[in-house]
């Protein structure tokens, strides 16, 4: 992600904000396996049975790559610290029984929606804030539209793995998307949210920065659409499903590589 977002906003790759993200993300989603312990019980009994036989592994494990993640970005500067911290501060605001009972809710995470939403800021705002704070820039319209398509495609891809999750997520009192609309028109909002950003941002993206921006918007947008079409046949087959659906930064970024290698070797 972090090698994809520098190329879509013009900026070399960044090393220190890929081990940065890569701490991150392994600290955040151990961390939650400890707060999700409910949903997990009836959703993933495997995962869940690892997880509670070596809790204590991960949990220390997961602090400690937080902890180094701080630290790295702290030597980076005062911005780069602070969004480090962002996905912390989201991940404890939505796991952690912080509100009132007179809410109506005491975890962001028990209002519809939130899920899905805070993930995908969560991942988006590191991925395409520190290569601009890292080189010392300002934001700007590329930045912006980078930031649409992480955000769009994370959210996508998070309301994908609740539809799996209905069970647990209804038992848990976790009301996500699926367990409010149900499996069809989740994924028909899916679907129309999918092709109308994806179509913005193939537009923007192509005016703004050229033909290579809007194809690579375009792939991730087909790609989305891929796995949404295939989750009645395939969203069950656990190990598939989660590689096609969880891989495809990877593959993009793969892509993007092996393109950018060739481009001196093609004809003019």
């Amino acid at each position: 992600m972090v090698y994809i977002s520098c190329f879509l906003q013009g900026l070399p790759f960044d090393p220190a904000a890929a081990a940065i993200l890569m701490l991150i993300v392994f600290a955040v989603y151990n961390l939650n396996r400890k707060t999700d312990e409910d949903e997990d019980l009836i959703n993933h009994t495997e995962r869940y049975a690892f997880t509670k036989k070596y809790e204590s592994i991960l949990f220390r494990s997961a602090i400690g790559a937080y902890i180094v993640a701080i630290c790295h970005s702290a030597l980076q500067g005062v911005d780069s610290l602070l969004v480090t911290a962002a996905p912390l501060i989201a991940g404890i605001v939505y796991s952690v029984p912080l509100f009132p009972a007179w809410f109506g809710f005491r975890r962001l995470k028990e209002v519809p929606v939130m899920k899905s939403l805070i993930v995908a800021f969560s991942w988006t705002i590191p991925t395409v804030l520190l290569p601009v704070c890292h080189a010392g820039l300002s934001a700007n319209a590329a930045t912006g539209i980078v930031g649409v398509f992480f955000f769009s495609q994370v959210f996508t891809n998070t309301v994908v793995f609740d539809l799996r999750d209905v069970e647990g997520d209804a038992a848990s009192g976790v009301r996500t998307i699926p367990t409010v609309l149900g499996i069809g028109k989740t994924l028909l909002l899916l679907t129309g949210m999918n092709l109308t950003v994806g179509a913005a941002l193939v537009v923007a993206g192509g005016a703004l920065s050229g033909l290579g921006v809007a194809l690579l918007l375009a792939a991730g947008m087909v790609y989305a659409q891929g796995y949404l079409l295939c989750f009645r046949r395939f969203g069950k087959e656990k190990l598939f499903f989660e590689l096609f659906t969880d891989g495809e930064f990877i593959l993009l970024a793969v892509i993007l590589y092996l393109l950018i290698i060739a481009v001196p070797y093609l004809p003019t």
